[in-house]
């Protein structure tokens, strides 16, 4: 190592030290500032469920739904909506258990947030869901940036009775997600892809 180097981590250990006495819970009770930021984030607040397993056997079906039109998006309150096609229907058969697994990708735009790489930031946010309940990630961020291609999947299993096959029906949602109340936000899905794939 040279004088320069030697120098450089001196001046970073130094700041290490610094920034990590003045992070504790000081003595006006203020939380630090990462806490406090972390704690404001809608994108990372929503209780998780933990860990969760979901197997299955050999596939069964795969249904695919894909549209290259774009879908203009506007803040809605919010309130998810549906992104319109990106549903596919199946049925389970009678006495039957299948793993669902269902795949979603699109190019996604968000603008209209502030420009900035600090937690937290305004995103858009998508949903899959069966049979009107979600699935999945719980406060999924889909996208922060104004244009790229993002895919989530979830997976589930269903059963149906002895006695009758049951209909399902997956769908796909999104919502604008404003943190601060403070912008206009828009967006763009555009070249999405929706992958149910069934298994025994």
């Amino acid at each position: 190592m040279n004088r320069r180097t030697v120098a450089v981590l001196a001046l970073l250990a130094t700041a290490l030290v610094v920034t990590g006495a003045a992070s504790p819970v000081t003595a006006a009770g203020r939380l630090p500032r990462s806490a406090v930021l972390l704690d404001e984030d809608k994108a990372i607040d929503a209780p998780g469920a933990g860990m969760s397993v979901c197997n299955g056997g050999a596939q069964e079906q795969s249904m695919v739904r894909s549209n290259d039109v774009p879908t203009n998006l506007a803040e809605t309150g919010g309130a998810f909506q549906p992104l319109p096609g990106a549903t596919i229907s199946f049925t389970t058969p009678a006495a039957d258990s299948d793993q669902i697994i269902v795949i979603f990708s699109a190019e996604a735009r968000l603008q209209g947030q502030p420009v900035t790489y600090v937690a937290p930031v305004d995103f858009l946010q998508v949903q899959i869901l069966l049979d009107g309940v979600p699935i999945g990630a719980n406060d999924l961020s889909f996208t922060t940036g104004a244009g790229e291609s993002d895919a989530t999947q979830a997976c589930k299993r269903v059963t149906s009775p002895a006695g009758a096959a049951v209909a399902h029906t997956v769908s796909v949602q999104w919502l604008l997600v404003d943190q601060a109340a403070a912008s206009v936000l828009t967006g763009t899905l555009d070249d999405w892809t929706l992958n149910v794939q069934v298994s025994g």
